[in-house]
């Protein structure tokens, strides 16, 4: 592998495991990305323009989908869902919870809490912020305090103001529903005019980090308190734009011009005006960032994966999409996907679908990606949105270790619950060819 990095200084660099030295704004190529090098492009130093080659697996493929849908529970909606793990951390007024969901119910922001992540109660309306706010990020910042960015439709000219990011905090130990401190967030994030340019306007944010330990130096968005992708918008696309703040009310966009655009390299299922929108981004054990995304031919017609190894430079999975709209409960969209990491170290995914009449949240747990097998993902059988792939697991692992981790993995054995009315009735579908990676 061919790495090409960046120094991002003013300054000449000296690294451990970097030939020579790298002066201001210079390239060079690495056949590989040391611990050294991983920390100076976390630290900013660095950046990388290319050379993110596919890591060894493509994201896992969806094992334990749960029918019916989890969201919502009496709201009218439940779409643009972000979902939060903490053990303990959010109270749902009568005892600490370890899981809690926000999410547009059609009028505003609702939130529900969970023990597991698959089974959710205690559905609340969410107070003190606008009426009609949603498109809600979240960081938790302390056991005492949890903050939102969240998009306002109603701010006069939307979507071409700034003021429809805003931002506001809570106390998820004692009422995580109840929030103060709603304040109208101000920045250059969008120019506000009239010309179709790619931040024209936005559509709140997409996906925020929280740093503990800011140094906010200039340039380099990650070493902020916060970072955040937004949705921004000509108007009549939407692409994935870079900011930073270290109050979270003030902004300071990244660069001029998005990080992840279906205008950009585009793919077939992006279609001539190719939409990129709500995000979610992980981490893998090597040092680079993989997300999912909302994109296609509109921003909800199914879900990308790309990743990077500085989180500015991004590449896109030639496999696109891997969730995608047109029968089930995805018949119209499936998009704004939100991943939460399990006790167990499985990844919890949820997806906002719509049918021809409800906005609906499901959950699915991905397979872990430990064992080193493949699998040939047929036609998507159930309408769960999936499409039909290869798909790549990472990790090694005997065959007696994927025995025992998947039911009859030889013939490919895959179990869902397919009881649309939740009583618990499962079926095998057999065919999956295996094969050693």
């Amino acid at each position: 592998m061919s790495i090409t990095i960046k120094s991002n200084t003013d300054t000449i660099l000296e690294l451990p495991g970097l030939t020579g030295t790298l002066g201001p704004g210079k390239n060079s190529v690495v056949q590989a990305m040391t611990t050294d090098l991983l920390r100076a492009v976390d630290l900013g130093l660095l950046l990388v323009p290319s050379g993110a080659e596919p890591p060894e697996g493509l994201p896992p493929v969806v094992f334990d989908h749960r029918y019916p849908h989890v969201l919502p529970l009496t709201a009218a909606r439940a779409y643009y869902v972000r979902v939060l793990r903490s053990p303990g951390a959010f109270h749902d007024g009568t005892r600490p919870r370890s899981f809690i969901a926000y999410y547009g119910d059609g009028a505003g922001t609702t939130c529900a809490f969970s023990d597991d992540g698959l089974v959710w109660d205690t559905e609340k309306k969410v107070s003190g912020i606008v009426a009609n706010g949603y498109h809600v990020v979240c960081a938790l910042e302390a056991v005492n305090r949890l903050r939102i960015l969240y998009w306002n439709p109603d701010v006069p000219n939307q979507p071409y103001a700034m003021a429809g990011l805003r931002t506001a905090v809570c106390d998820p130990s004692v009422e995580p529903a109840a929030f103060t401190g709603d304040t109208p967030c101000a920045g250059d994030l969008v120019t506000e005019g009239s010309v179709q340019v790619w931040n024209r306007g936005h559509y709140g944010p997409s996906f925020l980090w929280y740093n503990p330990l800011p140094t906010s130096a200039e340039g380099r968005p990650f070493t902020w308190r916060y970072a955040m992708y937004f949705i921004a918008s000509t108007g009549g696309n939407d692409s994935l734009g870079l900011a930073c703040s270290n109050d979270a009310v003030v902004w300071k966009l990244f660069g001029d011009g998005p990080i992840l655009s279906g205008l950009i390299d585009p793919q077939p299922w992006e279609s001539a005006n190719g939409y990129v929108s709500s995000a979610h981004v992980e981490r893998l054990p090597d040092g680079r960032w993989w997300m999912l995304y909302s994109g296609g031919s509109a921003g909800n017609a199914g879900i990308g994966y790309a990743w990077s190894w500085d989180r500015v430079h991004w590449r896109k999975a030639e496999i696109n999409p891997v969730f995608k709209k047109g029968s089930g409960p995805f018949l119209e969209r499936c998009y704004t996907p939100s991943l939460v990491r399990d006790a167990d170290g499985s990844l919890l995914l949820y997806r906002a679908a719509k049918d021809a009449t409800a906005y609906r949240t499901f959950v699915s747990r991905l397979r872990a990606p430990a064992l080193g097998w493949r699998d040939l993902l047929g036609p998507d059988r159930l309408g769960q949105g999936l499409t039909a792939r290869e798909a790549i697991h990472r990790g090694v692992g005997t065959q007696a270790e994927r025995d025992a981790a998947l039911p009859n993995p030889s013939k490919g054995d895959e179990w869902f619950n397919t009881d649309l009315a939740g009583g618990g009735k499962w079926e095998k579908h057999t065919g999956t060819d295996w094969k050693r990676s």
